[in-house]
């Protein structure tokens, strides 16, 4: 089986670790990984991280990412070890995950004194250009992001899942704003996720 998936989505050409069955279109998969999600948002969204300590690991990473999708994917939380039309080469993923939690604890020193929503939108945009998982690394970087605004009791941004797993503007809008913050140019990210947030 293979899913059609929209414009600028990671191809889904394996389906052999798939749980569900009776899953026949992107819709129906798009469904039931959004039941897991659901449940991967109470379980951490629900206690705040401390927003002092470096609870952001490349471990914790790939538990959130298991949380969200492992009664869909037998791989939940398990990194890629192929190529896709996106992200770092299979073998590199790894070692900028790492960097990104290195990174991502600088941004958050005081030293750095930058602002809680600029380094969210920064490690959302770092894992989806690392495109670590099989699927699903959109959806999980923005819940990096918002685990990450939870942990300083900010705001955070309120994303149509299905207007961004759909053909149409809103998703044209935030793959502009993903693959400018690709080129360095994070002001249309930072902008987009702004008007979002409630």
């Amino acid at each position: 089986m293979k899913f059609q998936v929209p414009e600028g989505a990671t191809p889904i050409e394996d389906t052999s670790d798939l749980i569900p069955d009776g899953l026949l279109t992107y819709q129906d998969l798009c469904a039931s990984e959004a039941e897991n999600i659901l449940k991967a948002v109470n379980i951490h969204l629900k206690r705040r991280k401390n927003s002092k300590k470096n609870w952001l690991t490349e471990e914790y990473l790939r538990k959130v990412h298991r949380d969200m999708f492992k009664s869909v994917w037998r791989w939940a939380g398990t990194y890629r070890t192929s190529e896709l039309n996106i992200g770092v080469r299979a073998h590199l993923v790894r070692e900028e995950i790492a960097r990104l939690c290195q990174d991502a604890n600088f941004w958050n020193a005081e030293k750095a004194n930058m602002p809680v929503l600029e380094c969210a939108i920064r490690i959302h945009h770092r894992l989806t250009w690392i495109h670590p998982f099989r699927n699903g690394n959109g959806r999980h970087a923005r819940m990096i992001s918002d685990i990450y605004l939870y942990s300083y009791n900010h705001p955070r941004p309120v994303w149509s899942e299905t207007s961004l797993s759909a053909p149409g503007e809103t998703r044209s809008q935030y793959l502009k704003a993903v693959r400018e913050a690709d080129r360095g140019n994070f002001k249309p990210l930072m902008e987009l996720t702004a008007q979002n947030v409630k």
